[in-house]
């Protein structure tokens, strides 16, 4: 059961322990890092068009490659920092991972229902963050440029990101169209750190947001691919299904 266990704390999640892959070939990119988080904002639909986003529902499906564990995966997030992710797999269970702004917790067949707390708690509490993109001065207390890279055969601009009470990341940004392509991190898991490889494509526009459709992971027990059918914004939400089901109503999520 080793490979639910790592896909359980990766997955349900979608850095420092050890030297990041590659490093020794960055080089000083062109523009600041600065520059680079705010053209991309740009590039994915401005300031503007996320403030005004409150809600996201999306659904699709998830694939282990190799592993013959294929199923369905739903995200609900609500602002300012309110998440339930879910995934449904063959021959495994339902596994669902929610933050209220207060609580993280996590549930699985292997595990059952249980709280989060520690360096858990600090990553779902930031990618719960339900404005990330623009809050990247408040939530990361270091912004580095890490040079450039080939990402599918296309020049990338290299960013380390360091967030508050947390283990920095790399983030690779086409260096044309300025779209986050690929995330370098290490995931703490059961079994100890997991390096997890995240590229990510088939932008598509949601009122007024660019948004990846396509998510494939790459991680020492093999690939997952993550791949939405549908991605909506500005959905009502009740509250109730982000609470942890033993402190609030185990309502199940409306769809939308």
């Amino acid at each position: 059961m080793k490979i639910t266990r790592i896909m359980t704390a990766t997955t349900i999640t979608t850095l420092g322990l050890f030297a990041l892959p590659g490093q020794e070939k960055l080089q000083k990119p062109a523009l600041s890092a600065e520059e680079i988080l705010e053209k991309s904002v740009a590039a994915t639909g401005g300031r503007e068009a996320y403030a005004q986003l409150a809600s996201t529902f999306a659904k699709g499906v998830i694939e282990f490659i190799g592993q013959h564990l294929h199923g369905a995966i739903e995200l609900y997030a609500k602002a300012p920092n309110k998440r339930l992710l879910v995934t449904d797999l063959e021959h495994v269970g339902r596994m669902r991972q929610g933050f209220d702004g207060k609580v993280a917790w996590i549930e699985d067949p292997i595990g059952g229902l249980r709280r989060l707390e520690g360096r858990d708690l600090e990553r779902v509490r930031l990618e719960a963050e339900f404005h990330r993109t623009l809050k990247w001065r408040e939530l990361y207390s270091a912004i580095e440029p890490a040079g450039e890279e080939q990402v599918a055969g296309r020049r990338a601009y290299v960013l380390r990101l360091t967030p508050k009470g947390g283990k920095p990341a790399l983030h690779y940004y086409d260096a044309e169209t300025f779209l986050l392509v690929r995330q370098d991190l290490v995931q703490d898991t059961p079994q100890g750190p997991v390096f997890v490889r995240a590229y990510l494509s088939d932008y598509r526009d949601v009122g007024g947001v660019k948004t990846p459709f396509r998510i494939e992971q790459e991680l020492p027990v093999g690939r997952i691919v993550i791949q939405f059918q549908e991605i909506r914004n500005n959905i009502p939400l009740d509250d109730a299904i982000f609470r942890m089901p033993e402190e609030g109503p185990a309502a199940p999520p409306v769809k939308p």
